[in-house]
């Protein structure tokens, strides 16, 4: 016993000494960066390298109805999938552009007591979003492709419950004037809806097969975004009016004025059926 002791000593022993030679500098500059930081958001950036995969992707906002039942807000995210840095990235180009997305949106009724929550639709996708085409360079506009597959789901089981999947295809196309920090962004949407849920198996016919996204705008000033959705049962409008209130408060709140308007079928999944007129105020994050 007391020699096999003396034979695992020795054997830590040349192992830290082989370790300390080989890997000794490795780890002091990795201690030194993974040590170097004073606030909880730089030890996030520290341990969780792939955040930066993270990205915005539809707009995020809350939104108080003008009857406060009908109030709204919205998260949404995309995650590039491939490390930039692979292999992968540089042999395969397509996968660049391969993301997954998730997005939100909740209908909250602040008028009741209780202020529930009437509906939510819960939104993950796939999708590939092209780098520019670059076939319109004497318009000095560019052209991307987004195309994918998304779920759209409530959540809930029985009678109640609503879902639908539809692969999509939209190009757009952005027209940015750079003097003066704004731009045009045209995006038609085709979708094709199928495997709908026993409980909504016509909402193609309110949402449609046919959207056009317009916005127009300023970096640092209004943004107006208006779609329309074309469907057999009726034409949809959405128009949303953005502000930066930024330079209101001497750049110390970065947040924008959001006013929306709503005329349409189908803007949740639950009552799809009925055509809701509404208008919302409230702040974004994202525009």
């Amino acid at each position: 016993m007391c020699l096999l002791r003396v034979f695992l000593t020795l054997l830590l022993l040349f192992s830290a000494a082989g370790f300390s030679h080989s890997e000794s500098s490795d780890i002091s500059e990795a201690e030194a960066v993974y040590n170097d930081f004073n606030t909880l958001e730089e030890l996030e950036r520290i341990y969780q390298p792939y955040a930066a995969n993270a990205s915005t992707y539809e707009p995020m906002y809350f939104l108080i109805g003008g009857d406060p039942k009908n109030s709204k807000f919205q998260i949404s995210f995309k995650y590039r999938l491939f490390n930039p840095k692979g292999s992968m990235w540089e042999s395969h180009e397509w996968l660049q552009g391969l993301y997954f997305g998730y997005t939100q949106t909740s209908y909250w009724d602040l008028r009741s007591d209780s202020a529930p929550f009437e509906e939510t639709s819960y939104k993950p996708e796939i999708f590939v979003l092209t780098n520019n085409f670059d076939v319109l360079p004497d318009f000095g506009a560019k052209l991307f492709l987004h195309t994918g597959f998304r779920h759209e789901s409530n959540g809930q089981a029985g009678d109640e419950s609503r879902s639908t999947n539809y692969f999509y295809f939209r190009p757009i196309y952005i027209k940015p004037y750079f003097k003066r920090g704004g731009g045009l962004y045209i995006a038609p949407k085709l979708q094709l809806f199928f495997a709908n849920d026993d409980t909504n198996k016509d909402i193609h016919k309110y949402r449609g097969n046919f959207e056009l996204d317009v916005s127009a705008g300023y970096l640092y000033g209004l943004v107006a975004t208006t779609k329309l959705a074309f469907a057999e049962k009726g034409v949809s409008g959405y128009v949303d009016l953005t502000y930066p209130l930024s330079p209101l408060f001497d750049d110390n709140l970065d947040l924008y004025l959001h006013v929306q308007y709503v005329n349409a079928l189908a803007e949740g999944l639950r009552d799809y059926k009925d055509r809701e007129e509404v208008f919302r105020i409230g702040f974004s994050f994202v525009r």
